[in-house]
């Protein structure tokens, strides 16, 4: 296998056609998001789609933003319903199938009620849809790539923010409604893409094992990480590993919600998902993505033109960035990503309150320089850790029996997040100006305190050893654990799986 001889994944023909699959069989739904974040941004730029809609400022355009993450709250019992009962394809299929309802009542909107609507429907389909994509990818994953495949995740939110971008771009020169009806109905094309790719992948194993059809998920590991030799060792430890760690977390407690928080563990688990739904969307991120034209307005930048040109640069910078720290994950670890990016955005949004500050006395043009210098370095910063992060590290914490609901829980609670988010920062910034930064700066201030004290490190394990982190106790006490945690060959066939650049395995001692 890739990983047993040093191999990288885009040397082994076997993994590169599984992650190239992946890209409209999951991680294309990341973009439905991203495009509509950056849609939202242009439209606001767009003089027909203000003159239809009466110019909404304020909490009206904060509830025509906020809605989407609203109807995203209301989708998490379903999400987790259809993913555990139907595997995760079949939740992706749902979800699909009504954000392309969605988008379609988007375009069709006569009038504001109309698209309210669309936006709730719209953001119901992205949970179902988006709590399954990413599990399916990391349980696909080979262990030796599975974060940076999990990280990139994220990264194609951006995607469909620079088509967006641009899209937007192009037509608002349109002189009719259709200006704003071609980006609104063209949010469908994500959906449509992963209806079919979701297809063209298989399911997830572990999910085949929860469901006791071990014949088929044996075949999916055997094709897809044996390179189809059914005698491959690495591939039957695997199997074994994923196996006896499904058979003694299901045999903890019956399925259910409450699971989330029914031991010290998965308490712990469940407060590091809130924390990666929460934190980002509080730290400032929500002020570009929703509202850069406003933001842009407050030092002077007020032409369309110049709006969605500088919306479509920074949306491909950003791309680019998250891209970067997707594929640093695993060479620098998850703490050092995070506190570094989360230190270096609390330094930014200071500097982002002064020059703000300056520019609102001054009008000086070098004050309102400082301030998109800020704008692009801060959602660097977040981009190089919290996007890749954001989702890669609560999916890789999480057990086998709490996953679909705590991916669930986790797009819920971002999307719960971004409503209060969405509504508040046009008020904020309508009220407050450049003192509102203020409020992120304390925010970050605490973000980063937690972050220190309360995030393990997670580099160099497959997913069924990082459940040792946090339930160890249940893991010595529970004799049927004794196979997965001291069974020496699969230790180290396991380390051969997730080697390091040089090929040398991360000693299990110095993983704990």
């Amino acid at each position: 296998m890739a990983a047993a001889s040093g191999e990288r994944f885009y040397q082994n023909k076997n993994l590169l056609r599984l992650y190239g699959l992946m890209i409209p069989g999951t991680l294309i739904v990341s973009a439905t998001m991203g495009y509509d974040g950056s849609m939202m941004n242009g439209l606001q730029a767009v003089e027909r789609w203000n003159t239809y809609f009466g110019n909404p400022t304020g909490s009206l355009l904060g509830i025509m933003n906020a809605i989407l993450p609203l109807g995203a709250v209301f989708g998490i019992p379903l999400a987790a319903w259809v993913s555990d009962n139907y595997g995760r394809r079949w939740a992706m299929t749902v979800g699909d199938a009504i954000m392309i309802i969605g988008a379609i009542i988007q375009t069709a909107s006569i009038n504001m009620a109309m698209f309210l609507i669309s936006r709730f429907v719209i953001g119901f389909g992205l949970t179902v849809a988006g709590s399954s994509a990413p599990m399916l990818t990391a349980e696909l994953a080979h262990p030796s790539s599975r974060t940076t495949i999990t990280s990139m995740y994220n990264t194609l939110w951006y995607v469909g923010s620079i088509i967006a971008a641009w899209v937007t771009y192009g037509t608002f020169r349109i002189n009719n409604d259709w200006s704003w009806r071609i980006p609104a109905l063209l949010q469908l094309i994500p959906s449509v893409i992963n209806l079919a790719g979701c297809w063209w992948l298989p399911e997830s194993p572990r999910w085949l094992i929860g469901k006791e059809r071990y014949d088929e998920a044996k075949e999916v590991l055997i094709k897809w990480h044996g390179n189809g030799d059914a005698n491959s060792e690495l591939m039957q430890l695997e199997y074994t590993e994923i196996y006896e760690t499904i058979q003694l977390e299901m045999s903890l407690g019956k399925q259910s919600w409450k699971q989330l928080v029914n031991s010290p563990g998965n308490r712990y688990r469940t407060f590091l998902v809130l924390c990666c739904a929460y934190f980002p969307q509080w730290s400032g991120v929500g002020l570009v993505s929703y509202y850069l034209a406003p933001v842009l307005r407050t030092i002077g930048i007020v032409d369309q033109e110049r709006i969605t040109l500088i919306n479509g640069i920074i949306q491909i910078w950003n791309m680019i960035v998250s891209m970067v720290g997707a594929n640093l994950v695993n060479r620098l670890g998850r703490r050092k990503i995070f506190i570094s990016a989360t230190t270096c955005m609390l330094l930014i949004m200071v500097a982002w309150t002064v020059a703000g500050s300056q520019y609102s006395v001054t009008k000086s043009e070098a004050a309102g320089s400082a301030v998109l210098f800020c704008v692009v370095a801060f959602m660097s910063a977040y981009n190089f850790a919290w996007n890749p992060l954001s989702v890669a590290y609560p999916v890789e914490i999480l057990t086998f029996p709490i996953r679909a609901k705590g991916v669930s829980l986790l797009v819920g609670a971002v999307k719960s997040a971004s409503f209060f988010n969405q509504f508040v920062n046009p008020i904020g910034l309508a009220s407050l100006g450049w003192k509102f930064y203020i409020v992120y700066c304390c925010w970050l201030g605490v973000v980063l305190t937690v972050i220190i004290f309360m995030f393990p490190e997670t580099m160099g394990r497959t997913l069924e050893e990082i459940a040792f982190i946090f339930d160890k106790e249940v893991y010595v006490n529970n004799t049927d654990a004794e196979k997965v945690l001291n069974n020496d060959g699969a230790r180290e066939s396991t380390e051969e799986h997730v080697a390091d650049k040089s090929g040398a395995a991360v000693a299990t001692e110095e993983k704990k």
